[in-house]
């Protein structure tokens, strides 16, 4: 396994990004949400589409997806960068995207008004699935046009 520096990099500040807005307490954090809830309603009420639907917990969970369907392109680009398949490779990007989310939510239940949640792992690894899928589709399609 020949592991890429550049995208191990990028992969370790985007993890110590996320457990960062762990590190935030329950408050600050619920704050950055609803101001994120504002402005996508805004822009929604912009192009004249209703935003009534769209709730906090809606942004905070397709925040937690988002982040880390992220992560699940860098560790793919770290751990495989070739996008080869092959079983070790594949199991090392499953291990690591199996415990950052854990460390992530473990971290939680020691900052006030947070909570970890098994519910957010589940979610964190389903956006980083959608990351892996992502970064192999796009690999497959470069292949394509090249042949």
């Amino acid at each position: 396994m020949r592991i890429s520096r550049r995208w191990l990099v990028a992969a370790i500040v985007w993890t110590l990004f996320i457990w960062g807005n762990s590190l935030v307490p329950g408050e600050g954090s619920s704050s950055l949400s609803l101001g994120a809830l504002e402005m996508i309603r805004s822009a929604l009420d912009g192009l004249g589409l209703p935003s009534a639907w769209l709730t906090n917990f809606l942004v905070r969970k397709a925040a937690h997806a988002a982040e880390y369907a992220v992560l699940g392109v860098l560790v793919t680009g770290a751990v495989d960068g070739a996008r080869t398949h092959r079983r070790g490779e594949l199991s090392a990007i499953c291990v690591t995207l199996l415990l950052v989310p854990s460390i992530d939510e473990a971290i939680q239940l020691f900052v006030p008004g947070r909570s970890g949640q098994i519910s957010d792992v589940l979610l964190d690894c389903c956006g980083a699935a959608a990351g892996v899928l992502a970064s192999y589709g796009v690999a497959r399609l470069r292949r394509a046009r090249v042949s």
